[in-house]
């Protein structure tokens, strides 16, 4: 069967009992050893990383786009969160605290906080696979074995709340699949809430293209987006996402809302 159909059937897989083992499986200790093969330790003490990152995607219609932003992650605490758009535009966030500027100017809506975190996490939860894994809001489900195309997989539910990405259609379960014999991601994806396939028909797969060590580390150096329908047909949607990747000196500035910093430095 082709992958990407399989793939797509997942939930439906996932139903059915005579695929899965006897043993009862944690998904988070299975996710623990994923981390850890990808060099979990040496991820967490690499402190701020910053991710240049350059897309170029083709829709369904043939148009094409190219864009680039810049992101800085603590990697000692993943809620230290920094996205600097082209025009002078950065979001962040220090904790729970998310804000944003405009050229210089901060952005003082009450919804500016909420809007702000749930727009890193959306930017940044499939760079940092499979760190993000580990990201306060990620929740894993549940895990079930199968085999696909010979290989044995990991299939990881993850369902997303309300409030963790700022899109609404990404709300919904997501689907991490997983090579049981080197702990490799073989992709992420996940289809539209049902209320919101009249208007958005299209699901997501992330697939992991290059990787490279930093320090000690695995991160994505290349990714692919694929746009799958419904049916399980594969779109002409498509994105390439390249990643440059280093680490950079400790800078509390990145992160913490103006406001905070003023009120530092007058202390």
């Amino acid at each position: 069967m082709n992958r990407y159909v399989l793939s797509l059937l997942l939930p439906l897989i996932l139903a059915v009992p005579t695929i899965l083992t006897a043993e009862t499986l944690d998904p988070q200790e299975i996710i623990d050893r994923v981390i850890a093969a990808a060099g979990g330790e040496a991820f967490g003490k690499l402190g701020v990383v910053k991710l240049e990152v350059s897309q170029e995607e083709t829709r369904n219609d043939g148009t094409s786009t190219k864009s680039t932003y810049t992101v800085f992650v603590d990697t000692t605490n993943l809620g230290n969160q920094r996205i600097e758009y082209p025009g002078n535009v950065v979001v962040a966030r220090s904790g729970s605290g998310g804000w944003s500027t405009d050229k210089g100017v901060l952005d003082e809506r009450p919804q500016t906080p909420k809007m702000a975190r749930m727009t890193l996490n959306q930017a940044i939860f499939p760079l940092l696979l499979p760190y993000s894994l580990e990201m306060e809001g990620v929740w894993l489900k549940e895990v079930r074995e199968l085999t696909i195309e010979g290989r044995k997989a990991w299939v990881f539910a993850i369902p997303v709340a309300k409030g963790f990405f700022a899109a609404p259609v990404l709300t919904t379960t997501w689907y991490l699949v997983v090579d049981q014999e080197d702990y490799s991601i073989l992709w992420l994806e996940f289809l539209p809430p049902v209320e919101y396939r009249d208007v958005s028909p299209e699901g997501i797969r992330y697939r992991i293209l290059k990787q490279k060590d930093l320090d000690g580390a695995t991160v994505a150096e290349q990714m692919l987006l694929i746009g799958i329908n419904p049916q399980g047909q594969e779109s002409g949607h498509v994105r390439v996402t390249k990643i440059g990747s280093s680490v950079i000196p400790w800078d509390a500035t990145l992160f913490l809302n103006p406001k905070q910093l003023e009120a530092l430095e007058e202390d």
